[in-house]
């Protein structure tokens, strides 16, 4: 009888493993992830979060993590390296406020849209730019690597600027001589962005307007490298953290 129950007891605990394996199909896997942490409410920086990270990209992997159950460490590294990273097998995949342009798609895939956002500028408070059309002639800065390279290069007469990351565009504006606009932005957090540029008398520096440029919005997605075999287990989840509100719930926390 002894030797049954310890029978049924293997063959319960297999199936209950088996059954968990099912419902956590990563579990037991570590994965290295690359994200460039300059992104203001995407990722940044943290002396509080376990990760040493923080952001709505930081809050999606933890939800990810916990619903597939894969481990992660997060590599940083500059936004211009980071498709780099993943054709070289350094990381196993991507989430960095990234665009899924024509041009990545050739060396990378690219999940599904976890997040769509107006593409806006922040100028300097006391300009009279208000618009696309204000911004033909102007030097317009924003980060290095980004899609929005080739958006300021469709503005008729603008100089381009680049600079590592979103805070510094924001500094570049406010501590650039006349004539310097800020930096194209991607997220509708831009106002916050504009509020923490503080002058001496603590009133902001810089504001924020959204671009009128037809057609032209930001959809964030995940990449993996070439036939991944992640990313179908990642669109399952983030599809159904998008039916859930979930992903709705988080997107407002950080970017309104």
């Amino acid at each position: 009888m002894k030797k049954v129950l310890a029978i049924v007891c293997a063959l319960a605990l297999l199936f209950t493993v088996s059954a968990l394996a099912e419902d956590k199909p990563l579990a037991g896997k570590k994965l290295t992830i690359g994200l460039s942490p300059n992104f203001m409410y995407f990722e940044t920086v943290s002396e509080t979060d376990p990760t040493g990270y923080e952001g709505l990209d930081i809050d999606i992997i933890k939800s990810l993590s916990d619903k597939l159950g894969f481990e992660f460490e997060i590599s940083p590294m500059s936004f211009s390296s980071l498709v780099g990273s993943l054709q070289a097998g350094a990381v196993d995949m991507v989430i960095s406020g990234m665009t899924a342009t024509e041009e990545r798609a050739q060396v990378v895939d690219f999940s599904i849209v976890y997040c769509t956002t107006d593409i806006g500028c922040v100028v300097k408070a006391d300009s009279d730019i208000a618009s696309y059309k204000d911004l033909e002639g102007k030097v317009v800065a924003c980060s290095a690597g980004t899609e929005y390279e080739q958006h300021i290069g469709k503005i008729p007469g603008a100089v381009l600027k680049t600079f590592d990351g979103q805070a510094a565009v924001g500094n570049a504006v406010a501590e650039e001589m006349d004539g310097v606009v800020a930096g194209l932005t991607s997220i509708n957090g831009s106002k916050k962005l504009a509020n923490t540029v503080m002058d001496a008398e603590g009133k902001p520096m810089l504001k924020y307007f959204q671009l009128d440029m037809e057609g032209i919005a930001d959809n964030y997605s995940m990449a993996f490298p070439k036939g991944s075999e992640l990313k179908d287990l990642f669109n399952e989840q983030l599809q159904a953290m998008i039916d859930s509100g979930e992903l709705n719930t988080m997107i407002h926390q950080w970017l309104y």
